[in-house]
């Protein structure tokens, strides 16, 4: 059984859980330690089945828990040696694996690679990971259009990808110029309508899901994501299958076994 499960993604938190049979993975704990506890065990995933922490980049909505997490279930938090210095956590009770930007690794069953993402971290990433043969992309926090994305998106089958802000819900609201500015940089987060880019350039012949996430609370709505990438994608005579993950509680679902009959059942939005 593969099973992928959206736990949170937003600013408040967020983290990508991904399982095989028995054994878990997650990528990113950006909440609290209990909250991912609480989330892990209602899925069961239980003390010793968590392979490992993989981590994006050293902001709080993405390591909130980790080091607590890491050490309650014995699992090793995993990013490039940049990351991992700028956590700032001694690793005590838990061990740190260093996976280098481009490179990967094999955690238990599952096989993560590692590629670089544009964004104001020091070393941020996005991963892929491939297990039981499914492979499953998860690529927030981006401040630009990259050839790595497009390559990450092509060629796997479930693609978590952030569609941040519409913008002009970002330039008529109430954030300072200087926020505005940083959001909207090549170190900040897509739009709506880079999102639709991407998934428009990356789309094969073979069944793909295309999981919205990272909304901004204040410069996005699910509905403007929504309408904003299938709407440009319309005008060329593409139809993903696109759902919109949840802010700050477990939303999506995900199994190689659902087609796009049985996504709306299974992968319910939540509302």
């Amino acid at each position: 059984m593969i099973r992928v499960t959206c736990l949170a993604s937003g600013s408040s938190g967020n983290s990508l859980l991904i399982q095989h049979d028995e054994r878990a993975l997650l990528i990113d704990a950006g909440m609290t330690a209990k909250a991912l506890t609480t989330c892990l065990t209602e899925r069961g995933v239980g003390l010793g089945s968590l392979d490992g922490v993989l981590i994006t980049h050293e902001h709080g909505d993405h390591i909130r828990g980790a080091d607590v997490l890491a050490r309650r279930f014995g699992a090793p938090l995993i990013a490039n040696r940049a990351t991992l210095a700028a956590l700032g956590r001694p690793g005590r009770g838990y061990e740190q694996l260093e996976l280098a930007a481009g490179s990967g690794l094999d955690i238990g069953p599952f096989e993560a690679c590692s590629f670089p993402v544009s964004h104001d971290a020091v070393d941020p990433v996005g991963y892929v990971v491939r297990v039981g043969g499914a492979s499953i992309a998860s690529m927030t926090d981006l401040g630009d259009l990259t050839p790595d994305l497009f390559e990450a998106a092509a060629g796997s089958d479930l693609v978590v990808v952030e569609a941040n802000h519409d913008t002009q819900l970002l330039l008529d609201g109430p954030y300072p110029a200087y926020l505005k500015r940083r959001i909207m940089s090549h170190r900040g987060h897509l739009s709506n309508r880079q999102t639709a880019e991407l998934i428009g350039s990356s789309m094969s012949d073979l069944p793909q899901t295309y999981w919205l996430a990272h909304l901004s609370e204040t410069n996005n709505t699910k509905e403007h994501a929504r309408a904003g990438v299938a709407g440009f994608l319309a005008q060329y005579g593409l139809e993903p299958v696109v759902f919109v993950t949840g802010r700050d509680m477990p939303s999506l679902v995900w199994e190689p076994s659902m087609n796009k009959n049985q996504l709306p059942l299974f992968g319910a939005e939540a509302s």
